[in-house]
């Protein structure tokens, strides 16, 4: 009955939408072991691990709306938003740059 009720869930669109996605399909072959913690600092990533990450549309968002919230503190502390300065550190291939960019 187990899997029969699997496939029931999985029929549905509600479960199936989030599946059956470009991201599901990148993430499904790390899903079924353990994996050490990258070291982006210590160790010479490869290119499709960068893509990996840049594939996480929470992340990027996430530090968009830091950077917004962050930049609001200032404005309402007197700071003209052309004295602040926002320095992105280690950006890899750029998307942390691009969030910040979308959040000024």
């Amino acid at each position: 009955y187990y899997l029969q009720y699997l496939l029931h869930l999985r029929s549905r669109p509600s479960v199936s939408s989030p599946l059956d996605t470009p991201e599901s399909a990148a993430e499904a072959p790390y899903l079924d072991y353990l994996q050490a913690p990258l070291q982006p600092l210590a160790d010479n990533l490869e290119f499709g691990t960068y893509e990996t990450f840049e594939r996480d549309p929470v992340k990027y968002k996430n530090y968009e709306s830091a950077i917004l919230l962050a930049v609001r503190r200032l404005a309402s502390a007197g700071v003209a938003k052309a004295a602040a300065r926002i320095a992105v550190v280690g950006a890899g291939r750029g998307p942390l740059v691009g969030a910040a960019l979308r959040a000024v």
